[in-house]
């Protein structure tokens, strides 16, 4: 028997309602390992390059990894990986929450989906049972109610779900997955993709058993978690406050999207930190299977607005693009905002990026009032920002418009409405500032699945030059603002580590450099839990080729450097704030993106994994 992994995938075809469940080599799980690396091999293997995401053969893939199913903290995560129905491009989002330790204890090690259901379902999956279902009376019904009526139905031990909302069901580009309604796959429309194969929800049980090499040692993990949490910098955060903890941190470093990212502060940032969200709307937190870090906090309330706890809590990203990046500077706002988004199947990120959109528009007169059935949409007005969520959700009005995204808004609404869609192929940008932080300038453009802030790490991370930064083979100086070889460098090799922690599907804040755990910590991870005995420089090599297929299916599609572009806006000097005059330099940026790209083995001119690269990962099969 294998350890750390099952041996077995699902492949269901929701067309011909085909399941089996597919014997897979020991070579195959030791080279991809699983979560990202798993679903983009899938992808480059059975997609065409023409393959729109909503066609009934796109393949999405739910998968957690080698790794996952040990109650060690930040070993839980999950991730999902299609065409995205937003960029045209691969997706990929993760979740915490139970999804893949359950998957992995029903007996498989990764569910893969494609076709599509004549009627709505959903697949139920347990070590000893798997059928698609009726998902009728789940249809239409918002995430917390599907939820309740599943656990009703199928009973709450050992079961977590998977499911889009509403908003995947219209097939609303950005829309999300949501894992037992406290976890989030938010990023790149997967939930559209699920709400285009009439597919509402997974709902696994695991029940089964999973073998571990050494599951003694396992457990030291958990000792030294203890002992290092309290003293560990930003995890202890994390454990008190959760990433609303670093809102004013980041707001006091100019780095909080402001009034649709023309600014970078706000000067009432405080009362969207955890200073202030703790007393007033605190209820209690969740935590991710096995962890200790607990980091997801509830919120609940009954005034201004009704609130409930079972959705959790809006994160650092929403706090900023639902708050700030929309003058709504109201935590109880922003806190219904986000349990809105949740119980539709919203990403918060790109909802509040193109909410600014339409609001500069119409505030600069790029769209008038009348494209709105008379009402004018405005920056600060949680009502206005709650009336365009629901508009959104329900494909009524200029939100049937603006569901389609950025490139279908300026399509409908003009050329003029452009300078105010800041996104990167198509993907509303997050909070963190390009003009502030470099490294997120070449994230946002050349990041395979448009701008994301978790793809590598942030420009801090070269000013310390220790043990975390030498031992990913970084080296050479610079300041958070430098643009120059090392912070490329930087970039290029931390997005490999970064790459890595997403195909073991595990949380960066309890494994990403400098938290709870070491580099040497996750080489014997990989050694208690599979028997393997891997060296750093061969986990470093799998993240590396995840990357590299995620950017070679973006190459099949015709992707190029033509795409890997910024918004015109973060080329402006921000007016005020800590980093006031802060902007992306126009001239030296191209020069990085050279940098960058050399420095990953892609070709300068495509901006596209060279022949040798491929090779030298062994993906001559992608060639």
């Amino acid at each position: 028997m294998p350890n750390g992994y099952q041996g077995l995938i699902l492949r269901v075809d929701l067309t011909t309602k085909k399941i089996e469940k597919k014997e897979i080599s020991d070579a195959f799980y030791r080279t991809y390992m699983g979560g990202g690396a798993i679903g983009a091999y899938f992808l480059l293997k059975e997609t065409t390059g023409n393959m729109d995401a909503f066609d009934s053969a796109n393949i999405i893939t739910i998968a957690p990894s080698v790794t996952t199913g040990t109650t060690v903290s930040g070993v839980s995560r999950c991730s999902v990986i299609s065409l995205s129905p937003l960029t045209g491009a691969v997706g990929e989002g993760q979740a915490g929450g139970s999804i893949g330790p359950m998957i992995k204890r029903a007996g498989i090690d990764a569910i893969v989906v494609t076709g599509q259901s004549e009627k709505p379902c959903y697949l139920y999956v347990s070590s000893e049972d798997i059928e698609i279902r009726d998902a009728s009376e789940l249809w239409g019904r918002t995430v917390g109610e599907a939820h309740d009526i599943l656990v009703d139905s199928l009973g709450k031990a050992k079961l977590s779900i998977i499911q889009c909302g509403p908003a995947g069901e219209k097939k609303v580009r950005f829309a999300s997955l949501m894992v037992d309604r406290n976890n989030v796959v938010g990023r790149t429309g997967l939930g559209a993709v699920f709400g285009s194969k009439n597919l509402r929800a997974i709902a696994v049980r695991g029940d089964g058993s999973l073998n571990f090499a050494q599951p003694d040692e396992l457990k030291l993990f958990n000792k030294l978690a203890k002992e290092r949490l309290e003293k560990a910098g930003f995890p202890t955060i994390l454990k008190n406050s959760g990433t609303a903890g670093v809102f004013a941190i980041q707001a006091k470093s100019g780095n909080i999207a402001t009034h649709n990212f023309s600014r970078s502060f706000h000067e009432e940032f405080i009362n969207l930190d955890a200073e202030t969200i703790d007393p007033i709307l605190s209820s209690g937190k969740t935590t991710c299977f096995g962890c200790i870090v607990a980091c997801r906090k509830r919120v609940s309330a009954t005034r201004p607005y009704q609130i409930s706890d079972k959705l959790g809590g809006p994160e650092f990203e929403t706090l900023s693009l639902l708050g700030s990046n929309l003058d709504i500077m109201d935590a109880a706002a922003v806190s219904k905002a986000n349990e809105m988004c949740n119980q539709f199947g919203l990403d918060t990120i790109t909802t509040g990026a193109i909410a600014s959109y339409i609001m500069e528009s119409m505030e600069k007169g790029a769209i008038g009032p009348e494209q709105n059935q008379g009402k004018k949409v405005q920056f600060g007005s949680p009502e206005d920002l709650f009336d365009l969520i629901r508009q959104i959700v329900n494909r009524e009005g200029i939100g049937d418009i603006i569901a389609d995204g950025f490139v279908n808004a300026i399509s409908v609404f003009g050329k003029d409405t452009e300078p105010f869609a800041i996104h990167a192929k198509g993907q509303g940008l997050p909070a963190h500032m390009a003009q502030v932080k470099p490294s997120q300038a070449l994230m946002y453009a050349a990041c395979p699945i448009g701008g994301d802030h978790m793809s590598a790490e942030h420009d801090f991370f070269l000013n310390e030059n220790d043990d975390d930064c030498r031992g990913l083979g970084i080296f050479g100086s610079g300041d958070a603002s430098s643009t120059n070889l090392a912070k490329a460098r930087m970039t290029a090799y931390s997005q490999h580590y970064y790459s890595l922690l997403d195909t073991l599907t595990l949380c960066m804040f309890v494994w990403g450099p400098g938290s709870l755990f070491t580099y040497r910590d996750l080489e014997d991870l990989l050694y208690h839990t599979t028997g393997w005995k891997c060296t750093f420089w061969e986990l470093m090599k799998v993240g590396e080729r995840k990357t590299n297929m995620l950017k070679q299916i973006n190459a099949k599609r015709g992707f190029s450097k033509a795409d890997d572009v910024l918004p015109e806006r973060l080329y402006q000097p921000l007016p005020d704030g800590p980093a006031k005059g802060k902007c992306v330099d126009r001239d030296l940026f191209p020069e990085m993106l050279d940098h960058y790209y050399n420095l990953m083995g892609w070709d300068k001119e495509t901006g596209n994994p060279s022949t040798s690269k491929l090779v030298e990962l062994g993906l001559d099969w992608a060639l």
